[in-house]
């Protein structure tokens, strides 16, 4: 008994040490498919730019101005569900409160690039990015869910499109309100080097029919689809980082028509705040594209979703059962040792031996028998 419990605590203690292990994993993986933050912008009286973040779940990374690290350009998260990051819209370039800010030379509207990153110091492929541009008017429901943007091939998320290839893109909101239209509009892709690319107008039409198709939409579900008739990349690199606002209305939303004077078309407009979708996908070359998809490409990295929550579900139960045996196979080792005390405690009398040589004293020696006279 007592040789079978230290091996089964040895099971257990290595059993433990993997559940330290995938239990976290698993835990991040959750956090890191659920990660759709919210932006929104003021710009103030004061020529600052004031972006608000906020999370579904605690945030503790990091949310700067791209490529600007400094304290004026960046917030760290410290828990809460909510980062704020104030940027000044008059700073010279080459100051210490500069912090990337972007002119457009025909309308005057003044842009931020920036990046919200799940980990304080590295760079992880779920980080968000996005263009930041005052004036778009916020949400008088701040209860509305978050959107995402997702490219698909097929039913299956893609995050490496292969260059040249046929996707959707897909904008979905989480938990859609019957009282809530939306629409999808000014969708654009941009590189890290501040290159961009439009795809659709104010009005939500395609700018350029050769890169992407109309919308559809499916506001029962939350769901608007585009094709993209086939994929692009910048010349620079291979990431690409996909934007567009998602104007709701209370009600339907009113259909501007892609034909004819775009002011007139605008005039139709019902909006009652924008909320922003953005994703980075890394486009590969034909000659990259792996021969056969892999499952778990998406960045949840298990199929089907609540598969994993599953897996979480036994995980703790397991471990709290492992704990429960650990301390009564303990228990059990501890009463095996006390029996064994107790059966091998000496006795005086099935100890005693006549024949015995005891030290001091010379009676009962089977030598001094053996030499005793006759």
């Amino acid at each position: 008994m007592s040789g079978i419990c230290p091996n089964f605590n040895r099971i257990q203690y290595h059993l433990l040490y993997v559940l330290i292990g995938i239990v976290p994993l698993a835990w991040s993986q959750l956090q890191d498919a659920d990660f759709k933050p919210q932006v929104t912008a003021t710009c103030k009286a004061d020529h600052t730019m004031l972006i608000k973040v906020t999370f579904n779940n605690s945030f503790y990374g990091t949310v700067h101005a791209r490529d600007f690290r400094t304290p004026a350009c960046m917030s760290v998260g410290d828990g809460s569900k909510i980062v704020t990051l104030n940027i000044s819209l008059l700073a010279p370039q080459g100051s210490s409160e500069y912090c990337g800010l972007l002119i457009n030379n025909r309308t005057q509207d003044k842009s931020v690039p920036i990046a919200i990153r799940i980990h304080r110091t590295l760079e992880l492929a779920n980080d968000k990015f996005y263009v930041i541009t005052c004036g778009k008017p916020e949400l008088k429901n701040q209860q509305q869910s978050p959107v995402s943007l997702q490219l698909l091939d097929g039913s299956r998320k893609v995050t490496k499109p292969v260059y040249s290839n046929p996707y959707t893109l897909r904008i979905e909101i989480t938990k859609p309100d019957n009282s809530f239209g939306f629409r999808v509009k000014n969708c654009f892709a941009f590189n890290r080097a501040n290159g961009s690319v439009i795809l659709t107008d104010e009005r939500g039409c395609p700018a350029k029919e050769e890169a992407i198709g109309s919308f559809t939409y499916d506001e029962a579900k939350g769901v608007a689809e585009a094709p993209i008739r086939s994929m692009f990349k910048f010349p620079e690199s291979s990431e690409v980082h996909f934007q567009c606002d998602v104007a709701l209305c209370k009600g339907a939303c009113l259909q501007p028509s892609c034909f004819g004077d775009v002011s007139n078309s605008l005039a139709l407009n019902n909006d009652e705040g924008i909320l922003m979708a953005a994703n980075t996908v890394f486009v590969l070359d034909p000659s990259e594209s792996p021969l056969v998809q892999e499952l778990c490409e998406n960045p949840g990295g298990v199929h089907p979703s609540w598969l994993l929550w599953l897996c979480v579900a036994f995980g703790i139960l397991f471990l709290i059962m492992l704990i429960i045996n650990i301390f009564l196979c303990s228990a059990m080792t501890c009463a095996c040792a006390r029996t064994e005390i107790i059966e091998k405690e000496p006795s005086i009398i099935e100890d005693y031996d006549p024949y015995r040589s005891w030290h001091g004293s010379q009676y009962g020696s089977r030598a001094n028998l053996r030499m005793t006279p006759p």
